[in-house]
């Protein structure tokens, strides 16, 4: 068997060669952002563009399920590019290790952008550019602090609660006019466990949420194939 053939008995040929054609851009290739070119690689997506300006860490390695001991000093961008073409040769990769101030000069076209990155400034700057050019976004909100990978789930950014990070970023969408009611999330539901300067994390949280991160693209496509 083929490594399509299990999902195109879930999703039908159409869909996947649907797939195959969307460009996605994912920024920030951390606990979040490391998990989701996997999924969408192996569900079909073969154009992708990651970026990531970090290196490999090894305090890394208790949550960020795309790396391991030996991409430890690597660029992530670097790394996780060499492990999604280890699961398929037939797709189209470009790392960027750079500032994503500079995403406005990047040519491609793209139909999504997944925002995995946790700086508010960074966020703001990735949702001002999917809408100036008409591409859909989705963010991921606070997962550092939690637990519970069931408390996960898709949201509008206007339907959040508890969380910090999601409070600081509709304020400050609101100051530009931003309609907060058109921005998909993940969003965690659980209160944060511990506060504290440093951000705890494991592998639970994070990875939901990139895992959600790419189910929403992948029903996205289906969707608008089926209608």
């Amino acid at each position: 068997m083929s490594l399509d053939d299990r999902t195109r008995l879930l999703i039908n040929q159409n869909n996947l060669d649907k797939l195959s054609k969307i460009k996605v851009l994912v920024v920030g290739l951390g606990g979040v952002g490391s998990i989701v070119p996997i999924s969408l690689v192996r569900s079909g997506v073969k154009n992708i563009t990651i970026i990531d300006k970090d290196k490999v860490d090894d305090s890394n390695l208790n949550r960020q399920i795309a790396y391991n001991f030996n991409d430890i000093g690597t660029l992530k961008s670097v790394a996780l590019k060499k492990h999604l073409l280890e699961i398929r040769s037939d797709i189209n990769v470009t790392e960027i290790h750079d500032d994503i101030k500079n995403i406005s000069s990047l040519n491609d076209k793209f139909d999504y952008v997944v925002d995995c990155i946790d700086d508010i400034k960074g966020k703001i700057h990735l949702i001002e550019y999917a809408f100036k050019n008409n591409i859909k976004i989705i963010s991921s909100l606070g997962m550092g602090n939690r637990f519970d990978p069931t408390k996960v789930k898709i949201t509008k950014l206007n339907k959040t609660t508890i969380d910090p990070l999601a409070r600081k970023l509709r304020y400050e969408l609101k100051k530009r006019n931003v309609d907060i009611s058109l921005i998909n999330v993940s969003f965690s539901e659980e209160s944060p466990i511990i506060k504290d300067r440093v951000i705890s994390s494991m592998i639970f949280t994070p990875n939901a949420s990139g895992l959600a991160l790419a189910s929403y693209i992948i029903k996205d496509v289906i969707k608008e194939e089926n209608k």
